[in-house]
């Protein structure tokens, strides 16, 4: 009598281990493939029958051989995260690059822990709560959701995960706590007669006369400037970078301009020069010819903190109602508001259509500056009327 022969112990190749039982369920194991490092790719999946576990065996192993199946199963929030921001850092402004690391660094510190593949809506409603006891800014807390919500689409479209769970978390819209208030001409000039005492008093002088941004004026170059036609050309910025600054070209097309100014900047512009040309003389082979208009007092490119500071130490000495913690420079901002030509023509700055060339970055129905086409169409009216608006001005300044 003939012995059959055993059932070899070893599957083949393929149909994954036997279901075996782990206290309510079922389980099978999976090999679909090798990881980056050469090791093979097991997976475990689960069911309340054995019959239900080797179904979900049988469609894992179909998404693997149809090249549908996420390699990185395992992946971390804080590691796809970290993976999203390096890819668009390298297309990205060193500025913006800033910003993505640091809403990832928000994002990381509450969720980087978690699989990326077991995030759920109701992880990312739980984190907003979080950003929201950290008492940040409403529009801060939404900038870093939808960072949030840009690097799941992505991972949905490199197929990690089926569906982007930030999609339906929204924030709830925060009450308007106190409006912001421009600056009329005498808080102007009361910030510039404190601010004249200090090194970088033609940064700030040029910024209220002219609007430039904080990146501008530290990005402007000697040669871009022309004392005598009193103009100057917005060709590169300055902007933070890690470990120093970076000097580039300026965000948008439209931020490339020329832009005008009145003989009483130029006047402080020239002085400023002088200045500058008695540091160098001092400092001798010591000094860094960059070429800046607003360089340190070393000539090397002057770090934007720097400017921050020196205004915040400015600020320190006055006090007034409802204003805003730092001017950054950006004054235009604050200025162009119902009351905008009043503030240019008081101090001393003639204003035309090149006002709205010189202002591309003023956003329109922002809740504190009026419309760029409401004042273009000011303008064009008042030509009309043959109205004299410096005069205008002035004697609204002076009321």
């Amino acid at each position: 009598m003939s012995r059959s022969k055993p059932e070899p112990r070893k599957r083949a190749n393929g149909l994954g281990s036997k279901p075996v039982k782990r206290g309510d369920s079922w389980s099978v194991q999976v090999t679909v493939g090798r990881r980056p490092d050469g090791k093979l790719d097991r997976r475990r999946v689960t069911g309340h029958t054995p019959e239900e576990a080797m179904q979900k065996a049988r469609e894992l192993q179909v998404a693997a051989a149809q090249g549908m199946l996420a390699t990185h199963e395992r992946l971390t929030v804080g590691e796809w995260m970290k993976t999203w921001v390096e890819a668009k850092a390298t297309r990205a402004a060193p500025t913006y690059r800033l910003k993505l690391e640091a809403h990832a660094k928000h994002i990381t510190q509450h969720l980087g822990s978690m699989e990326l593949r077991k995030l759920r809506p109701g992880h990312v409603h739980t984190f907003a709560r979080a950003l929201e006891a950290k008492e940040l800014a409403p529009s801060y807390r939404r900038e870093v959701l939808s960072t949030l919500e840009a690097a799941l689409e992505r991972a949905v479209v490199m197929e990690l995960i089926p569906r982007n769970v930030a999609r339906p978390v929204k924030l709830e819209a925060a009450p308007v706590t106190r409006k912001v208030k421009a600056w009329d001409a005498a808080t102007v000039a009361r910030f510039l007669e404190v601010a004249r005492p200090y090194r970088l008093y033609p940064l700030f002088y040029l910024g209220f006369a002219t609007g430039l941004r904080r990146e501008e004026l530290l990005g402007l170059a000697w040669q871009h400037v022309d004392l005598e036609a009193r103009t100057l050309r917005v060709e590169q910025t300055l902007t933070p970078d890690k470990g120093g600054v970076h000097i580039g070209p300026p965000k948008t097309r439209n931020s490339r301009r020329v832009v005008g100014f009145g003989p009483d900047v130029a006047a402080v512009l020239e002085g400023w020069k002088a200045e500058l040309a008695e540091e160098r003389r001092i400092l001798g082979r010591e000094w860094h010819d960059s070429g800046l208009v607003f360089p340190s007092s070393t000539g090397h490119p002057l770090h934007p903190r720097n400017v921050n500071r020196i205004s915040h130490r400015a600020e320190k000495t006055w006090h007034s109602a409802g204003m805003s913690r730092s001017p950054q420079t950006n004054t235009a901002s604050r200025l162009l508001d119902v009351a905008a030509l009043r503030n240019e023509f008081a101090l001393g700055r003639e204003t035309s259509y090149a006002l709205l060339r010189m202002l591309p970055h003023v956003k329109a129905g922002s809740r504190y500056l009026i419309r760029r086409e409401d004042l273009e169409r000011y303008l064009e009216q008042a030509a009309r009327e043959g109205r004299d608006i410096r005069k205008e001005a002035l004697a609204a300044a002076r009321a």
